[in-house]
């Protein structure tokens, strides 16, 4: 809920569109014409829950674990350089932290692939079908009178439905 509005104010679905950009639109063409957008509402429809499995591929997380061990045996290479007193000098201990880098990283990369990412490991979430535009009631007239005339923003992917006879949904004050 919207900080300008109370828990008491009743509000009416004056649009509904089958995406949040689609209704954000609706909103920013409502405000163009001076309604307080802090009153508008932009609010999901027709929850479903959706389910999918999230896999990432093998060679992809080897690939980047890789990189991040090359980086870290660079950085590593790089500190051992400036603290410690070695026998080679620093570009070879800076050649030898990246491959060792990029040995552990590969190592690392692999296992995470092939242990850690299960095709089991389903993500699931609540998504609306639709999102509804609403107002308070007593500003209905003004944003059903503008969106009735809103020909000049179709944008051609989702026909705008002004919903005249909307149920008035009013909470207990």
């Amino acid at each position: 809920m919207r900080t300008g509005q109370g828990p008491g104010v009743p509000s009416s679905v004056i649009a509904a569109v089958s995406t949040y950009e689609d209704a954000q639109q609706t909103v920013d063409y409502l405000r163009s014409y001076g309604m307080d957008a802090g009153r508008l509402e932009v609010v999901g429809a027709g929850l479903r829950q959706a389910t999918r499995h999230r896999i990432v591929p093998v060679a992809r997380l080897t690939g980047v674990g890789a990189l991040q061990g090359a980086a870290l045996g660079v950085l590593a290479a790089v500190f051992i350089t400036l603290v410690a007193e070695t026998t080679l000098n620093g570009l070879a201990v800076v050649v030898w932290g990246f491959v060792y880098g990029v040995i552990v990283g590969t190592l690392w990369g692999l296992f995470r692939g092939l242990i850690r990412n299960r095709p089991d490991a389903v993500i699931t979430q609540v998504l609306p079908t639709t999102y509804e535009v609403r107002c308070p009631t007593d500003e209905l007239a003004v944003a059903q009178t503008l969106l009735a005339d809103a020909t000049d923003v179709e944008d051609g992917r989702v026909e705008r439905e002004v919903i005249a006879d909307a149920p008035q949904h009013k909470t207990a004050a």
